[in-house]
């Protein structure tokens, strides 16, 4: 049995559809508010510059435009995981936000945040292999 017919049975059950809609609305619900504490004015963090991930953060928030950008990124992925609009595609581009997340916490030693973090890359894992079918065409050997 392959992995596409393996996911295909198991997208059949109750429990999973529930587990794919608990994931698409939780992990967006994340986006978006993150992605509002990255709108011009609004810093991330209270903490200070004294400490390394207050440092990094107060220098992606002194970056201006893209820090404004990474927040607008995340509210419109965060709004499309939710909806039924391109689902196939918004686990594919959250992706890449959610593994620099986990990156950045594991790399600044944020307590229990990797924790978190690496829950948020297993769940968008999850629903990339959800839609693993539609993605198959572009792992096919011919191209035509």
């Amino acid at each position: 049995m392959g992995i596409i017919t393996f996911i295909d049975q198991i997208k059949k059950r109750r429990l999973f559809k529930w587990l794919y809609w608990f994931t698409k609305i939780l992990l967006g619900l994340g986006f978006i508010l993150s992605g509002f504490r990255k709108m011009p004015g609004v810093k991330f963090t209270a903490i200070g510059i004294d400490n390394p991930i207050g440092l990094f953060f107060e220098g992606m928030y002194q970056s201006g435009f893209y820090w404004n950008f990474i927040g607008y990124y995340q509210i419109a992925v965060g709004i499309l995981l939710m909806t039924p609009w391109l689902k196939r595609l918004s686990p594919l581009l959250a992706f890449p936000v959610t593994f620099n997340i986990f990156l950045v916490s594991a790399s600044l030693h944020m307590r229990g945040t990797p924790v978190i973090t690496s829950a948020m890359v297993l769940g968008n894992l999850f629903l990339m292999l959800w839609h693993a079918k539609s993605y198959s065409p572009i792992f096919r050997k011919n191209f035509q």
